[in-house]
């Protein structure tokens, strides 16, 4: 039960990373709110997961839909203790192939979205102690891919944001620690789109996921529990003296 007493905004929380994390928080004694704009999987979530989760609709790109979750979560599960933002995307296409509206599109979500989810964090929890704040970033934020590009530089970005946040909450007094996660392939919802790609562009489903697992000097995909695992440690007071740090879930792929 470490994170007894928690109460975290779960960004992107019906499927993949935060699916994960709110099952994870549930199970370690702590409320989750869901945060997505997929409706119909948050809500079957929060019913699956009982009285200590509440789903509510979330556009990461939209302030007004940020202070109305924030609002929620403090009304219905509160006191908010810890934002997760695992929300994202990620479009496979290189510089030839990408446009400025797609590249847009995955910075809106990917960066500008973990940056408002940041500040009305910060807002929120400055006063709260043994508060944090998660974000999601990548190990594609540390070496880019090729096709990458858009995705690249949105989670390098967080990066980098997350370390600026962490710094100033710190300068501040603030008792709030902000850390990134940089997870390797993941088997979830995102790694099966492009499973569904390279099938349709004549691969194998076992060729695909192959290609992601040798990527990893551990051989394989991670598993989704794994990335909400470390949400989870840096989350709870167990890591009350890291901030600014980003953790590495990726089968020794930065090693």
């Amino acid at each position: 039960m470490r994170l007894k007493g928690k109460c975290a905004l779960i960004t992107g929380g019906a499927s993949g990373i935060g699916a994960a994390t709110a099952r994870k928080f549930v199970e370690h004694g702590a409320k989750a709110v869901i945060a997505d704009v997929q409706q119909d999987k948050g809500c079957a979530l929060a019913t699956t997961l009982g009285r200590d989760a509440a789903f509510v609709r979330l556009d990461v790109t939209a302030e007004s839909d940020w202070r109305a979750a924030i609002e929620f979560a403090q009304d219905r599960l509160g006191p908010l203790t810890t934002v997760i933002n695992s929300a994202g995307i990620s479009i496979p296409a290189n510089i030839e192939q990408e446009t400025l509206v797609g590249f847009r599109r995955t910075i809106a979500i990917n960066l500008e979205g973990t940056f408002l989810g940041c500040k009305f964090g910060v807002e929120a929890l400055k006063h709260t102690k043994g508060a944090a704040i998660v974000n999601v970033a990548s190990t594609l934020g540390v070496e880019a891919g090729g096709i990458f590009p858009a995705y690249s530089a949105s989670k390098g970005g967080v990066r980098l944001l997350t370390r600026a946040v962490a710094i100033h909450c710190a300068e501040q007094g603030y008792d709030l620690r902000v850390n990134a996660i940089l997870p390797g392939a993941i088997h979830t919802e995102m790694v099966e789109g492009y499973v569904a790609a390279g099938i349709a562009a004549g691969s194998t489903r076992e060729a695909v996921i192959q290609g992601f697992a040798v990527a990893h000097p551990m051989r394989r995909l991670g598993r989704p529990h794994e990335p909400a695992d470390a949400i989870a440690f840096l989350a709870s007071d167990d890591a009350s003296f890291i901030t600014g740090a980003d953790l590495p879930v990726d089968g020794g792929l930065l090693a």
